[in-house]
């Protein structure tokens, strides 16, 4: 993957994990978890401008679920208007099309 990791490849805790379903209120960095980094975040401010524009309670020092309904208006803004974040987009899209079909959603936890 070029912009997430997974849990055994961060270097520090400066990391947004995307957690497959409803978060459980208490684990972190689970091994099935995908990570992005704050600085890659940062440098993509499309792809959180596009999650703010759909998911409006979006936290990104917090907890926030992402419906699929959710994450595919979301991949409909980040094409029109943030074309520099579509390959950000598209690889975690790729890493959610298996959770969505066990889940249904998947939880964002900020740093």
């Amino acid at each position: 993957m070029k912009y997430f990791v997974f849990d055994k490849e961060r270097e520090s805790t400066c990391y947004h994990e995307f957690y497959k379903g409803k978060w459980d209120g208490k684990t972190f960095w689970k091994s099935d978890s995908i990570s992005l980094h704050d600085n890659i975040l940062y440098e993509h401010q499309g792809f959180t401008d596009a999650i703010m524009e759909i998911v409006p309670n979006y936290d990104p020092y917090g907890e926030t679920e992402i419906s699929i309904e959710q994450w595919r208006a979301i991949g409909k803004v980040v094409k029109q208007k943030y074309c520099s974040s579509v390959a950000l987009y598209q690889e975690a899209d790729n890493w959610l099309k298996s959770v969505f079909e066990e889940y249904g959603c998947f939880t964002i936890l900020g740093i």
